[in-house]
Protein backbone atom coordinates (compact mmCIF):
# COMPACT_ATOMS: atom_id res chain seq x y z
CA UNK A 1 0.00 0.00 0.00
CA UNK A 2 1.20 3.54 -0.55
CA UNK A 3 1.51 6.69 1.54
CA UNK A 4 -1.86 8.10 0.46
CA UNK A 5 -3.70 5.01 1.71
CA UNK A 6 -1.72 4.96 4.95
CA UNK A 7 -2.59 8.61 5.64
CA UNK A 8 -6.25 8.60 4.60
CA UNK A 9 -7.44 5.32 6.10
CA UNK A 10 -6.62 6.15 9.75
CA UNK A 11 -7.80 9.74 9.33
CA UNK A 12 -11.15 8.51 8.01
CA UNK A 13 -11.52 5.93 10.76
CA UNK A 14 -10.62 8.54 13.39
CA UNK A 15 -12.77 11.35 11.97
CA UNK A 16 -15.86 10.68 14.14
CA UNK A 17 -13.64 10.73 17.25
CA UNK A 18 -11.73 13.92 16.47
CA UNK A 19 -12.53 17.10 18.41
CA UNK A 20 -15.01 19.32 16.59
CA UNK A 21 -15.01 22.37 18.83
CA UNK A 22 -13.70 24.38 15.89
CA UNK A 23 -12.92 23.47 12.29
CA UNK A 24 -9.24 24.23 13.00
CA UNK A 25 -9.12 21.74 15.90
CA UNK A 26 -10.75 19.12 13.70
CA UNK A 27 -8.35 19.62 10.79
CA UNK A 28 -5.21 19.84 12.93
CA UNK A 29 -6.18 16.65 14.77
CA UNK A 30 -6.97 14.90 11.49
CA UNK A 31 -3.63 16.04 10.10
CA UNK A 32 -1.77 14.62 13.09
CA UNK A 33 -3.50 11.25 12.67
CA UNK A 34 -2.88 11.23 8.91
CA UNK A 35 0.80 12.10 9.37
CA UNK A 36 1.18 9.35 11.96
CA UNK A 37 -0.34 6.87 9.52
CA UNK A 38 2.12 7.84 6.78
CA UNK A 39 5.14 8.22 9.08
CA UNK A 40 6.77 4.79 8.61
CA UNK A 41 7.01 5.41 4.85
CA UNK A 42 8.15 9.01 5.37
CA UNK A 43 10.92 7.98 7.78
CA UNK A 44 12.32 5.28 5.52
CA UNK A 45 10.96 5.66 1.98
CA UNK A 46 10.99 2.51 -0.12
CA UNK A 47 9.93 1.59 -3.61
CA UNK A 48 10.26 -2.17 -3.39
CA UNK A 49 8.97 -4.85 -1.07
CA UNK A 50 12.56 -5.90 -0.33
CA UNK A 51 13.32 -2.36 0.86
CA UNK A 52 10.31 -2.50 3.21
CA UNK A 53 11.69 -5.70 4.71
CA UNK A 54 14.87 -3.81 5.65
CA UNK A 55 13.02 -0.74 6.95
CA UNK A 56 13.63 0.08 10.60
CA UNK A 57 10.47 2.22 10.75
CA UNK A 58 8.32 -0.86 10.01
CA UNK A 59 9.30 -2.66 13.22
CA UNK A 60 7.81 -2.99 16.68
CA UNK A 61 10.85 -1.11 18.01
CA UNK A 62 10.02 1.97 15.92
CA UNK A 63 6.39 1.69 16.99
CA UNK A 64 7.43 1.60 20.65
CA UNK A 65 9.73 4.60 20.15
CA UNK A 66 6.94 6.47 18.37
CA UNK A 67 4.67 5.89 21.35
CA UNK A 68 7.30 7.34 23.69
CA UNK A 69 7.39 10.45 21.49
CA UNK A 70 3.58 10.61 21.53
CA UNK A 71 3.51 10.46 25.33
CA UNK A 72 6.04 13.31 25.50
CA UNK A 73 4.06 15.38 23.00
CA UNK A 74 0.84 14.60 24.84
CA UNK A 75 2.31 15.87 28.11
CA UNK A 76 3.86 18.95 26.52
CA UNK A 77 0.74 19.90 24.54
CA UNK A 78 -1.95 18.61 26.89
CA UNK A 79 -3.69 21.98 27.05
CA UNK A 80 -3.76 22.44 23.27
CA UNK A 81 -4.41 18.97 21.80
CA UNK A 82 -6.69 16.32 23.24
CA UNK A 83 -5.13 13.11 24.58
CA UNK A 84 -7.51 11.20 22.34
CA UNK A 85 -5.65 12.56 19.29
CA UNK A 86 -2.38 11.04 20.49
CA UNK A 87 -4.08 7.67 21.01
CA UNK A 88 -5.50 7.87 17.50
CA UNK A 89 -2.02 8.72 16.18
CA UNK A 90 -0.66 5.58 17.82
CA UNK A 91 -3.50 3.61 16.24
CA UNK A 92 -2.65 5.14 12.84
CA UNK A 93 0.99 4.00 13.03
CA UNK A 94 -0.11 0.51 14.09
CA UNK A 95 -2.66 0.43 11.25
CA UNK A 96 0.14 1.23 8.80
CA UNK A 97 2.16 -1.73 10.04
CA UNK A 98 -0.88 -4.00 9.94
CA UNK A 99 -1.75 -2.86 6.40
CA UNK A 100 1.77 -3.54 5.21
CA UNK A 101 1.67 -6.94 6.87
CA UNK A 102 -1.45 -7.73 4.82
CA UNK A 103 0.08 -6.46 1.58
CA UNK A 104 3.28 -8.47 1.50
CA UNK A 105 4.49 -8.70 5.09
CA UNK A 106 7.09 -6.90 7.17
CA UNK A 107 10.09 -7.90 9.24
CA UNK A 108 8.59 -7.01 12.62
CA UNK A 109 11.82 -7.51 14.60
CA UNK A 110 14.38 -6.25 12.06
CA UNK A 111 17.45 -6.09 12.47
CA UNK A 112 17.38 -8.85 15.09
CA UNK A 113 15.28 -11.10 12.91
CA UNK A 114 14.74 -10.92 9.17
CA UNK A 115 11.75 -13.25 9.29
CA UNK A 116 8.88 -11.81 7.25
CA UNK A 117 5.53 -11.96 9.02
CA UNK A 118 2.37 -11.33 7.07
CA UNK A 119 0.72 -12.31 3.84
CA UNK A 120 -0.37 -10.87 0.54
CA UNK A 121 -4.12 -10.37 0.93
CA UNK A 122 -4.16 -6.83 -0.51
CA UNK A 123 -2.87 -7.25 -4.06
CA UNK A 124 -1.02 -4.52 -5.97
CA UNK A 125 -3.71 -4.26 -8.62
CA UNK A 126 -6.20 -3.01 -6.00
CA UNK A 127 -4.01 -0.23 -4.59
CA UNK A 128 -5.10 2.51 -7.02
CA UNK A 129 -8.77 1.62 -6.57
CA UNK A 130 -8.36 1.74 -2.77
CA UNK A 131 -6.65 5.14 -3.04
CA UNK A 132 -9.42 6.59 -5.21
CA UNK A 133 -12.16 5.36 -2.86
CA UNK A 134 -10.33 6.65 0.23
CA UNK A 135 -9.65 10.03 -1.38
CA UNK A 136 -13.30 10.46 -2.35
CA UNK A 137 -14.42 9.40 1.13
CA UNK A 138 -11.94 11.78 2.78
CA UNK A 139 -13.13 14.70 0.69
CA UNK A 140 -16.72 14.02 1.71
CA UNK A 141 -16.07 13.27 5.39
CA UNK A 142 -13.67 16.14 6.03
CA UNK A 143 -16.06 18.58 4.43
CA UNK A 144 -19.21 17.21 6.06
CA UNK A 145 -18.15 16.56 9.68
CA UNK A 146 -16.99 20.12 10.46
CA UNK A 147 -20.40 21.32 9.24
CA UNK A 148 -21.98 19.28 12.03
CA UNK A 149 -19.84 20.77 14.81
CA UNK A 150 -22.79 22.39 16.52
CA UNK A 151 -24.50 18.99 16.87
CA UNK A 152 -21.70 17.43 18.89
CA UNK A 153 -19.01 19.13 20.90
CA UNK A 154 -15.78 17.62 22.14
CA UNK A 155 -16.27 15.03 24.86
Amino acid sequence: MNVLTHALLPALLAAPLLPRTTPRAFYVSGGIVALAGALPDVLTPHLSLAARYASWSHTVFAYAGFNVVLVALGLALRHRISGRVWLLASFAYALHLFGDALSGGIAWFYPFSKEIVGCRLILYRYWIFIDVVLLAAALIVFWWLPQRRNLKSEV
